[in-house]
Parts: C-alpha cells; sequence; structure tokens
C-alpha cells in the first residue's frame, strides 16, 4: 500500500460536503438516512464517498444490506470529521461574534475626570453586554492622548480637544467641563482660605504646562500675583493623593475625583471665596469624545462607544454642540 502523502487532501479533492457526510454516515449507518439529513440524493452522497474513499486508497465503510459500517480507517475520518466541524463551528461563532461586536479589543484614551465615574459604568456594562471583549484604558494629558491616538494605538479618547494642523481629520463630540476644586487630608483646615493663604501654602500639583496646572496658576496672575513656589510636582494620581493625605499639603483635583475620595474619608473640598472658586474654573476647556475616523473603528469599539455614548445622555453631563 502507497504511504499517504502530506496533502492528500488535495489528491483527494477533499471538499466542504465530505466532512458533514463522514459525521451523517457516523452518526446513522446508513447511505440513505445520511442523505436525507444533508438534503442531497442517494447517488450523490455514494459519489462523495467513493471520491473520499479514492483519494485516500482505503475503504472507509463496509456496505451491508442494512446500512454502513465504518471500517478502522472509517472509525478514524469520522472522529476527526466531528472535531474538525465543531471546530468549524466555533470558528464561525467566533468570527460572528467579532462581526457583531462581541469579541475583541478595545483601547480607550482618557484624561482624569471619566475615570471617576464614566468610564468605570461604560466598562461594568459593556462587561455585562459582551463579556467576551477585552478592555485597554489608557490615562495621560490630552495632547499626549491626542499623539497616541494618531499613531493608531487607541480607538478613541474622552479628553479634550486641541486644534491644530496636524488633526483636522478628528470629530469631537464635546461632553462637558470638569469644574476643579482645591482639596486637602480631612481636617487639615476649617474656615475659608484667601488668595494669600492659598499662595502661602504646601502644594502638590501637576506639571507645569499641563491644563489644570495652567488654570491653577492662572488663579494667582488674573490678580497680579505670583503662583505658590513651595510645590512638589507630581503627575501620577496614587502619588499625589498619598502625598495629599500624609503630608500638610493641598492639591487641586476635578470635582468628580474629589468626590470619589471624599466617599472614602480620604481627603475633603478647602473652602475658598467664591470669586477664587470662579477664577480657578474661567478658562476651562470641556471634554468629549474624540475619534479620528469612525468608520474606521472595529464593531467592538463601535458597541463600546455607542454605550459610551449612552451612558453620558444618561447623566448630567448635558448636551453640547458637536465640532469637527
Amino acid at each position: 500500500m502507497k504511504p499517504i502523502n502530506s496533502n492528500w487532501f488535495v489528491r483527494a479533492r477533499l471538499k466542504n460536503r465530505h466532512i458533514p457526510l463522514l459525521v451523517a454516515l457516523g452518526d446513522t449507518g446508513n447511505l440513505n438516512r445520511a442523505a436525507e439529513g444533508l438534503g442531497i440524493s442517494q447517488p450523490a452522497i455514494s459519489k462523495l464517498l467513493k471520491e473520499l474513499e479514492d483519494g485516500l486508497g482505503v475503504a472507509l465503510f463496509e456496505r451491508h444490506a442494512r446500512g454502513v459500517v465504518p471500517t478502522l480507517y472509517g472509525e478514524t475520518m469520522i472522529r476527526h470529521a466531528r472535531r474538525l466541524q465543531s471546530t468549524l463551528d466555533n470558528v464561525y461563532s467566533e468570527v460572528d461574534a467579532l462581526r457583531q461586536g462581541q469579541q475583541g479589543h478595545v483601547r480607550i484614551g482618557t484624561i482624569l475626570t471619566p475615570c471617576a465615574e464614566l468610564l468605570p459604568e461604560t466598562v461594568r456594562r459593556a462587561k455585562q453586554r459582551f463579556p467576551g471583549l477585552e478592555i485597554t484604558i489608557r490615562t495621560g494629558s490630552s495632547r499626549d492622548l491626542l499623539a497616541i491616538l494618531d499613531d493608531g494605538e487607541l480607538d478613541f479618547l474622552v479628553a479634550r480637544f486641541y486644534a491644530g494642523g496636524q488633526q483636522d481629520d478628528l470629530h469631537f463630540e464635546p461632553l462637558a467641563k470638569e469644574p476643579l476644586k482645591i482639596c486637602a487630608r480631612v481636617g487639615l483646615i476649617e474656615g475659608p482660605l484667601s488668595r494669600a493663604k492659598l499662595n502661602a501654602a504646601d502644594w502638590v500639583l501637576p506639571p507645569a504646562g499641563s491644563v489644570l496646572r495652567q488654570e491653577f496658576d492662572a488663579l494667582f496672575q488674573r490678580v497680579g500675583m505670583r503662583p505658590p513656589t513651595k510645590v512638589v510636582n507630581a503627575e501620577n494620581l496614587l502619588m499625589v493623593t498619598t502625598l495629599v493625605e500624609k503630608n500638610d499639603m493641598l492639591t487641586v483635583l476635578p470635582r468628580d475625583v474629589l468626590a470619589h475620595y471624599a466617599r472614602y474619608g480620604m481627603l475633603a473640598e478647602i473652602e475658598v471665596d467664591t470669586s477664587i472658586d470662579t477664577d480657578l474654573n474661567q478658562g476651562l476647556m470641556a471634554y468629549g469624545i474624540i475619534i479620528k475616523n469612525q468608520q474606521l473603528l472595529s464593531p467592538a469599539a463601535r458597541n463600546v462607544l455607542e454605550l459610551l455614548r449612552e451612558i453620558a445622555r444618561q447623566t448630567t453631563l448635558g448636551a453640547m454642540p458637536t465640532v469637527t
């Protein structure tokens, strides 16, 4: 007997119909019943079987008056046909899940404020509706995230939009502003603080050049004061909050982020004059959804994006005009 070479299936002209044929014959042991189950004629099923046996060079079934009985070779082929059919079914299910956006990898870039409420709720609902999704959330400044989005490493952002010559292909959907609040560890300060007292305090602040730092420095510059000089620069939120918890220091955080820490008794808002609170947020930009090309988003990314929009509409973010 000649050995079967590695491309026997080419020589045997193996067709996709041969796989369900083997499974059907293994289940029924009868050509007629197998043909009925497959929706083809008995002569057609006999022809398919002969093609397969000729290609393999072995008999797969013994023919009897009451039906067919698989040979040792036939049992092997049936076993692998069942496994292959199951694999193909799984492949279709997986491809269909990807097509429907039920599986896949979604990569989101975000600034700080959406991390407090909007994105956790989005992820919670996304995992409920699409448990097979993998979600990556990357935090950073809006400028850094825009560069990463432009490189194709993120699907969409929840950040501030900075128009520029290289960003005219971006689509921006404003959601809300993020009011800033001055805060410290619980019990550190009682009573309202003036600008002079704020200027003399020790601070933990984001690095110079960041939007939040610009707004903070402007609080003093608007009235002709130099910004505070007793400053520790820290960008990592864990470092910021830990320094404030363990030292007599102040910091400035988005309202929703402060509310998260306040719920656990870790930080508290510092009372200030109304004019200070107004000046601190005077030039604040809105944040929103930023997409490079929604048509190129994967089905999974589109599903999560629509879910985020749905959650944003259900909150008190409020509608704002869309900018392109």
